[in-house]
């Protein structure tokens, strides 16, 4: 079973797997392995310290929401004195959710609302929110603006219309190529002039 779960979810460098599962809901339990050497200053003379628990989000297996604890224990160095906790290789950082887990929630925004996708998964509106936000800004954080001749400026209230954005688009193809908080021409200032200086032929700036 456990060479099955670690291929299933892809949990690279999990051992001691367990499994439980009822009507409701389905359990793993795994260790991290640490790693064999120091960081720092390569030497096998490592002891192993503390103890933690952290309980992640995995895929549905069918219709049951799974949950992974994953037990990491924390490496001390005897050489160099340096200590450190394992990374957990399929999760980013402190959040509570596997790769897998994360990609799931991102293909299901494709057929509903975050409200859906929330109540399906059973977890927050506000983590669905911060899981697509994410996707967003990795997958526009470059834009080629080389070829932009006409743009168009246009603001939309965000926060039952107490906070205001701005959008600077390319015409032409429809991609927003700055996003700022405010609607004032001094909150985009820094924007406008970042554009003219990539791109000096702009032909058209209408303010919508």
């Amino acid at each position: 079973m456990e060479n099955t779960l670690t291929s299933l979810f892809e949990l690279s460098q999990l051992e001691n797997i367990s499994a439980d599962s009822d009507d409701k809901s389905t359990f793993i339990k795994g260790s991290l392995s640490g790693l064999s050497s120091c960081p720092k200053c390569g030497s096998t003379h490592l002891h192993r310290q503390s103890k933690n628990h952290r309980l992640l989000h995995l895929p549905p297996i069918g219709s049951k929401p799974t949950k992974l604890q994953v037990t990491t224990q924390k490496q001390y160095c005897v050489e160099c004195k340096y200590s450190w906790w394992p990374k957990i290789p399929f999760t980013n950082g402190q959040e509570r959710m596997s790769h897998s887990f994360v990609a799931y929630a991102l293909d299901l925004l494709r057929f509903g609302t975050i409200k859906d996708v929330s109540q399906h998964l059973g977890i927050s509106w506000d983590v669905v929110k911060k899981i697509h936000k994410k996707f967003l800004e990795k997958k526009y954080e470059i834009v080629d603006v080389s070829e932009v001749e006409y743009v168009s400026i246009d603001e939309f209230s965000i926060a039952k219309r107490h906070k205001y954005m701005t959008t600077i688009m390319d015409i032409k193809t429809g991609r927003i190529l700055y996003a700022v908080e405010g609607r004032k021409k001094k909150d985009i200032a820094s924007s406008l002039k970042d554009l003219k200086k990539k791109h000096l032929n702009l032909k058209l700036l209408q303010w919508i």
